[in-house]
């Protein structure tokens, strides 16, 4: 018998940072960049709000693969690029764009089914399954791509990253806007 236990996104982001406390903390791995991270993670939330308001509501009918054929190229990339226009470190953009690609990945494989050949708007219980997928996602990409990313944090460098995330001119102009 296997006892499957189920947390929320936010939840199991929380419990694993707690666990990989005293390791990112030996690894001088700044609290701020931790609040990156939940910062990061939490806002998806607020872009599936967006994404039914500004995709659903309008009438149109995205798919999974909508995410190569222009998804990741006209909003993720410049979404990256304008978080990382002001950190001067190449590998830490090519490690957000891989984060973003292993996301994409994950969704594919795992909440691509969920959509039983429906679009992700075809009704709220498919976009809410969807949006529970696609954090679900996030969380393991995010974590499985800690060892690289965490030799790229450091405070100064977490400390802008946090204060432009917090602000919403990625989750209100950038992404809406492509």
């Amino acid at each position: 018998m296997r006892l499957h236990l189920h947390l929320p996104p936010s939840l199991a982001l929380t419990t694993t940072l707690f666990l990989l406390l005293p390791l990112l903390t030996t690894a001088k791995f700044s609290p701020l960049c931790i609040r990156v991270l939940t910062t990061l993670t939490g806002r998806p939330n607020d872009l599936f709000t967006k994404f039914q308001r500004e995709v659903c509501d309008k009438g149109c009918q995205p798919t999974v693969p909508h995410w190569d054929l222009w998804t990741r190229n006209n909003t993720f990339l410049p979404a990256v690029r304008s978080l990382m226009e002001h950190v001067d470190n190449p590998r830490q953009e090519e490690a957000m764009v891989r984060l973003g690609d292993d996301v994409a990945d994950v969704i594919k494989r795992q909440c691509g089914p969920l959509l039983q050949g429906r679009d992700i708007c075809s009704d709220d219980e498919t976009l809410a399954a969807f949006g529970t997928c696609f954090k679900k996602g996030f969380v393991r990409a995010a974590l499985s791509n800690l060892p690289t990313l965490l030799p790229l944090a450091r405070e100064e460098v977490c400390r802008e990253q946090l204060e432009w995330l917090k602000k919403d001119e990625l989750w209100e102009v950038i992404i809406p806007g492509r």
